[in-house]
């Protein structure tokens, strides 16, 4: 993202690139922090139907978990939110987040925040991210 001052921030872009694995080729990976908060987004390739899958990306493995909070519609998309524990998903970005997660076509989005003010709070900092997100297509 280039900001007015010419200068280039790497917070969202495409993945398997630079320094990154290169299995996470074709996906689109971003976090960003500030001092109370952490965000991720991803988006996959392709379309996962397995929520550990996406929240895990390349670095998947078959006893991964997630658990389901809720289900709801926003912007027209059916969204699934999840919580993402620890334990089964070491080295997930998405580690101990509150994760909103949906397809449209052929690609599956993520987006989430780190749980640190309780699950019902961080639900509606998603819900507020996603409700203003637009997807461009080319």
């Amino acid at each position: 993202m280039n900001s007015p001052t010419g200068c280039t921030l790497q917070i969202i872009g495409p993945g398997g690139v630079g320094g990154c694995a290169k299995s996470w080729r074709g996906w689109v990976v971003g976090s960003s922090t500030t001092p109370d908060e952490h965000l991720v987004i991803t988006a996959s390739p392709t379309l996962l139907r397995n929520d550990a899958k996406l929240v895990n990306g390349p670095a998947w493995y078959p006893k991964a978990r997630v658990k389901r909070l809720t289900l709801l519609t926003i912007n027209g998309w059916r969204i699934r939110a999840v919580f993402v524990p620890q334990a089964t998903n070491d080295g997930s970005a998405f580690a101990h987040h509150v994760v909103f997660i949906w397809t449209v076509g052929q690609h599956t989005y993520g987006v989430g925040f780190h749980d640190v003010h309780g699950i019902p709070r961080t639900l509606r900092l998603d819900e507020a991210l996603v409700r203003n997100i637009r997807l461009v297509h080319p």
